[in-house]
């Protein structure tokens, strides 16, 4: 029978696969115009969500191991102009409509955050999972972290796909 950290980290590496090749499919056919489109004022264009997303996998799982981010260590801050600390976390509606970057930079970085993630993951022992990350107030276990990623994956990979589909779609069909 294999242990909770084994079944834990498969599940949560699987479900970083299963995302990241859900959002990959869902932007291969769109224009690099497209990836920039907001939908609404303050909405979340599809390739704000690939970065932002990007970067949450990279933090937590870098907490989680007890490692710095790829973000910082591997220069794509750098690369994207931007500071280490930057998330998108809290971007106000203009910060979100100013950001742009390259397909080939924004997929670099989140193809270099997800296989950072999925290793990280890989690896956790269960006194990793248990240990508490002081990221949070009152610290929590690691392996709560990975589950509120879990969350944050999937419900921007449907905010992709949804968005994509919009877009592939063409004008929208007026409500009978």
């Amino acid at each position: 029978m294999a242990s909770d950290a084994l079944s834990f980290t498969r599940f949560s590496a699987e479900l970083m696969e299963w995302s990241y090749g859900r959002m990959l499919k869902a932007i291969e056919d769109l224009s690099d115009a497209q990836l920039w489109v907001q939908p609404a004022y303050g909405a979340n264009p599809i390739g704000w969500l690939v970065w932002h997303l990007s970067r949450f996998k990279d933090i937590q799982t870098g907490r989680v191991a007890g490692e710095e981010q790829v973000w910082v260590t591997d220069g794509w801050a750098e690369r994207f102009g931007m500071r280490g600390s930057e998330t998108g976390y809290r971007h106000e509606p203009k910060d979100v409509a100013a950001f742009r970057a390259s397909r080939e930079l924004l997929l670099g970085y989140a193809h270099a955050a997800h296989l950072a993630a999925v290793r990280r993951v890989s690896e956790a022992t269960d006194d990793v999972l248990h240990r508490p990350s002081r990221a949070y107030r009152p610290p929590r276990p690691a392996y709560q972290l990975l589950l509120m990623n879990g969350i944050d994956y999937t419900e921007h990979t449907g905010q992709i796909a949804y968005l994509s589909g919009m877009l592939k779609a063409g004008e929208p069909n007026p409500a009978p």
